[in-house]
Parts: C-alpha cells; structure tokens; sequence
C-alpha cells in the first residue's frame, strides 16, 4: 500500500511538472500533504529514473542550458499573479519626482504598468516595451529615457550604445529583473551582452532591487550580473522556499516577500 502511495504522489510531481515546467519542494510538499523530506525522496527516485531533473530547491523535466532564455512573450505568461504582487510591493518604493531605472523582463514590465500615474517621474529603461507602457499613458510630468542598442530575444536593447547612455546617466532606484538567482552565482542571465548592461545599471543606481518571482531561485544563467551582497534588496514571491529565505536575509539588506 505505501509503495503504491507513493507511485500516486510521484504521478501527480509528473503532471505538476508538465503543467508548469518547474516545481519546488515546498509547494508540493503543501499539496501533496507530506513533508519535505517524503517530497524529497520522490524527487530522487524519479531523477534516478530519468524522469526529471533535480534543482535546487525542486526539479524540473529536463536541465535548462545555462545560455537559454526563451521569448518576452513566453515568459509574459509564467507567474503572473505573483509578478504583479511583486509590482504591487514594488511601487509603494516609488514617489513622485524619483528617477528610477527599469531593465527589460516582464516583472519590470509588471511594474511600469502601475508606474504611469505617478507624478514627476523620470524613467530611465533599455525595453522598448516598458517605454511604450509609459509613452501611451501620456503622462506629461514623466519624463521617459530609452537607452538604444541591439536587440535581444527578451527585447532588451543592449551593447555599446546602451552602455554609453547608462554611464551618463544616475537614478534613484533600479528596478532590476533577472534570469536566475543562487547564493553560489548570485544574479545571472544567459546573455552576456544583457549581463554587461544590467551591470552598467546597477552602477548608474544609488539603490538596487531585484524584482524576480521565486522560480528565478535556484537558476543560473550563463553569466553573473551581481552576487547576491551586491545589491539593497530583492522582492519576490511569497512562495520563495524556507532555505532560501535564510539564505537570502543573511546576503540582503532587505528581503520583502509579496
């Protein structure tokens, strides 16, 4: 009987991971109704199978090559309840007459959309994307800077041009989304030209955050952008894993779960 249980619960990891791509050891712990340790041991044995591949954190089908990044418009889908509670937490940081700095993924597009009524504004960002959520809002007190350069599959403008304007220029806050978050690797993207301008951002900022839904942890991209001590703070989901907290709270100044 409990081999069979256990055949039941490894089912439903399977369907959960086929739904959603990446599932985390707290969260099926919790739907499941067993402990860490019992969602643990289901994990090994299916990776032992070949059925999936283990994470940190979780699992996921198949080991993501560190250089892959898929689509803005992919990425727009994945945790958007929770990347608009990051954007919820996130504008209460920002007041009128701020000039705050937004790199392109679609948390910090999450964001701009309840940025456009806010007074005074200057908004700097290398996302043509972002920039038209502002342009549409015609919001004559904000004043909107695009960054030009090349660009890339998560329509991020990137490059020497990019980085020109960014080290001309010194905002407030940075708003900063990112591929993949570790305590080893810090912050990281699979694009080494997004990595050099996301740099150039935090360089340009007296305040950095990191806006990144609780998936992004245990991820690494190809190349670091910043380690974890590096930047103010981080806001994510409330979902994040208990190992994670700890380890982000001894790394951060500030950790706000949404």
């Amino acid at each position: 009987m409990t081999e069979m249980l256990a055949s039941a619960r490894q089912q439903r990891i399977l369907d959960a991971l086929r739904e959603r791509e990446q599932v985390r050891v707290t969260s099926l712990a919790a739907e499941l109704g067993v402990s860490e340790m019992t969602v643990r041991r289901d994990l090994n044995a299916l990776a032992e199978r070949g059925a999936l591949v283990k994470v940190h954190g979780g699992a996921t089908l198949d080991a993501a090559p560190t250089s892959s990044e898929p689509g803005f418009t992919h990425k727009l889908a994945l945790e958007s309840g929770e990347k608009q509670a990051i954007a919820q937490a996130a504008v209460k940081l920002i007041k009128p007459g701020m000039s705050i700095a937004l790199n392109s993924g679609t948390t910090t597009y999450a964001l701009a959309s309840q940025c456009t009524g806010i007074k005074d504004l200057t908004v700097v960002t290398n996302s043509p994307r972002i920039a038209e959520i502002f342009y549409a809002a015609a919001n004559p007190s904000q004043n909107i800077i695009l960054t030009g350069g090349i660009r890339t599959v998560s329509d991020a403008l990137v490059g020497p041009l990019a980085l020109s304007a960014l080290g001309q220029l010194h905002v407030d806050v940075l708003f900063l989304g990112v591929h993949g978050m570790t305590s080893e690797d810090g912050f990281t993207t699979p694009n080494m030209l997004e990595a050099q301008t996301n740099q150039a951002f935090i360089r340009a900022a007296a305040r950095q955050i990191i806006v990144a839904d609780h998936t992004k942890w245990g991820v690494t991209g190809l190349c670091q952008i910043a380690p974890l001590s590096q930047v103010d703070a981080l806001i994510t989901g409330t979902r994040l894993d208990g190992e994670a907290k700890v380890l982000l709270r001894q790394a951060l100044d500030t950790l706000i779960l949404a």
